[in-house]
């Protein structure tokens, strides 16, 4: 990674930091984490860490998924979201409530309908247990009544 990508990354974080201390969310996630989250080894297709600093919203997401993931004992690593599927969507969907509040609150309605076809795919993702295919549709379900509400 080149210096400038991570002066990115460090700004990125920095930037998201400050948006979740607004809204009294408590989060421990480092530039270096989020970088190492990103060279984890995934099933799945994902969104790339470019990507993911194009949108302060969504490096908040990515935040509160590493700290989430922390705070469940488990150490960032190349297998940990392999090894750990589970818990990783867990940390996920608490990130991706966080995210969709703050949102919200923002009244950043455009982002909110950019994420829905992402809460539709997890409502019904077969590696989703159910309790949390449940929770995905309630996300939905806030996000669409906000966009209703606008």
């Amino acid at each position: 990674m080149t210096m400038t990508t991570y002066n990115k990354v460090e700004r990125a974080v920095k930037d998201a930091m400050r948006l979740l201390d607004r809204y009294d969310v408590q989060c421990e996630t480092t530039p270096d984490e989020l970088v190492k989250w990103f060279e984890a080894d995934t099933p799945f297709e994902d969104i790339s860490l470019d990507e993911v600093l194009k949108s302060t919203l969504t490096v908040v997401h990515e935040l509160v998924e590493i700290d989430e993931v922390k705070r469940m004992g488990l150490r960032i690593a190349k297998d940990t979201i392999l090894r750990n599927l589970e818990k990783v969507d867990d940390a996920h969907l608490r990130a991706a409530a966080v995210e969709l509040s703050i949102a919200q609150k923002q009244q950043n309605f455009d982002y909110i309908e950019d994420r829905i076809p992402d809460i539709e795919k997890w409502s019904v993702d077969p590696t989703v247990t159910s309790k949390n295919k449940k929770e995905y549709r309630k996300l939905l379900a806030q996000a669409k009544n906000a966009l209703a509400d606008r």
